[in-house]
Formats: structure tokens, C-alpha cells, sequence
């Protein structure tokens, strides 16, 4: 998957973010004091890098995509954040890894190779290592609302296919997450959750779908929305969302 140009640009601008009680949650679950430092994996286009650096000293976020760390950037504005444009496969070669007391892995979780990196992460991180891994919700088009249905069979119309991947959000990715974790020598898991409302726009739901494409795959014909938009009806294209926060230590 390549998250670049407008693709890019659709997870900036359309991807859910982490309200206050989320980051709060996730805060009290890490359970570590401010002058920790915090590196935020596959942090995208920095949705949630940016509340943490309000929350801790250092906040590192990294990412392999250049177009989504310039947007991750331009949102941070004062924020105090260091920007890394790294992998996975890169930060077992990287001393930073030494000094971090925790890394946070959310909607990248399902594209990492996750055993070799945890067991980096266990031989390398500082004694009171954390790592949490956040679900923020799944997939819109994967939830058992009218609209929701509506959307996985105009896209399975569209593209020859329906969606089905829950991109590590459900039970089973996060029952072998922890199994994972515990073979890297993340002996203690704890999971809370969250509940929260939203309402999406219609043009909200369109972004959606473009940040999940490749940007070979994005659909140009005008159509396709004028499409979309007689199959989903006027709305309201609301869900609750579950945020789910899994965190290991040694």
C-alpha cells in the first residue's frame, strides 16, 4: 500500500482523529510520567502524534511515507514533535530505541512484520518499556449499519470486489497481537476500551475510501460519487466507535 499524493492528502483530511477522552485513556493506561519518551509507529499524517506531544516531553513520529510526514508536519504547528521518515525494518538499526519508554502502533499495525520488531523493541527500549497498540475503530465499510452495507456493495459494484480486510481491528488480529507480544517478552497486557459517537459527512465517507486506495486505484470518474451518493441516501451516516488500546510491558 502506498499512501502518497492525494491519498495522502484523503488521510489527512479524512481519517478519524483521537478526541481528548481517547488520548486521556491511552495516558493513563501507559501509565508513564511526562518526561517519557514516546515514539509513534506508522503515525501517518499525525492524528495521534500530535495530542501526544501535548502529553509527553518527546514524541517521535515515523513513517516511510515522505508525503504523509510533510502533512503530519504541516498539523503539528507548535507542536514539539520529531519527525523520522522510517519503517519497521528500520529501527532495529536506529540507537533511538535505546532511550524510548513506549511506542504507540494504530492503523499501521496490520503492514508491519510485528514478531521482529517486538522482539527489537523487548531487547532494546529503556527498563519500563510500553508498547500500545490502538484500534480505532474499523473499517466504515465494514460495520453492520444499513449505510455501512450499502457502501461495501457499491465498492464491491465499483472495483469487482467488496472490502473485507478489518485492517487489524478485530478480535482475532488482537488476540494474536498479544500472543505475539508475549513471545517477544511483553509479559504483562492490559486492554481498555472507549465508545464514541460519530457522524460522518458524505464527503467525509468518499475521503475514507480514498486514503485506503492506492493512488493507481483512485476513481477519477465523476460517477463514482454521483453513484455512491444515490446507494448511501441522504443519511445520517452515523456509528459508534470503539477504541480499543492494547498495552504490553516487560
Amino acid at each position: 500500500m502506498e499512501f502518497s499524493g492525494a491519498v495522502a492528502t484523503a488521510y489527512a483530511e479524512h481519517r478519524r482523529g483521537y478526541p481528548p477522552p481517547v488520548v486521556d485513556l491511552l495516558v493513563d493506561v501507559l501509565d508513564l510520567p511526562r518526561d517519557a519518551s514516546i515514539l509513534d509507529l506508522g503515525c501517518g499524517t499525525g492524528q495521534l502524534t500530535v495530542p501526544l506531544a501535548g502529553r509527553y516531553e518527546r514524541v517521535i513520529g515515523a513513517d516511510p511515507s515522505p508525503d504523509m510526514l510533510a502533512l503530519a508536519r504541516g498539523r503539528s504547528g507548535r507542536a514539539p514533535v520529531a519527525w523520522l521518515l522510517a519503517d519497521d525494518r528500520d529501527l532495529g538499526r536506529l540507537p533511538l530505541l535505546a532511550g524510548l519508554d513506549a511506542v504507540t502502533i494504530a492503523q499501521a499495525i496490520h503492514l508491519l512484520d510485528r514478531l521482529p520488531l517486538f522482539e527489537a523493541l523487548a531487547v532494546r527500549m529503556s527498563p519500563r518499556a510500553r508498547i500500545a497498540i490502538v484500534a480505532n475503530g474499523s473499517p466504515l465499510w465494514l460495520r453492520e449499519l444499513p449505510w455501512s452495507r450499502a457502501l461495501s456493495a457499491y465498492l464491491g459494484t465499483w472495483f469487482g470486489a467488496a472490502p473485507r480486510s478489518a485492517c487489524g481491528t478485530d478480535a482475532e488480529s488482537r488476540h494474536r497481537y498479544r500472543a505475539e507480544l508475549a513471545t517477544a517478552g511483553f509479559r504483562t497486557a492490559t486492554e481498555v476500551a472507549l465508545d464514541c459517537r460519530e457522524t460522518h459527512t458524505f464527503a467525509g465517507i468518499v475521503g475514507n475510501v480514498r486514503s485506503a486506495l492506492s493512488p493507481g486505484s483512485l476513481p477519477t470518474d465523476p460517477a463514482f460519487e454521483t453513484g455512491l451518493r444515490d446507494a448511501l441516501g441522504p443519511g445520517p451516516f452515523e456509528e459508534d466507535v470503539r477504541v480499543s488500546i492494547l498495552v504490553a510491558a516487560r
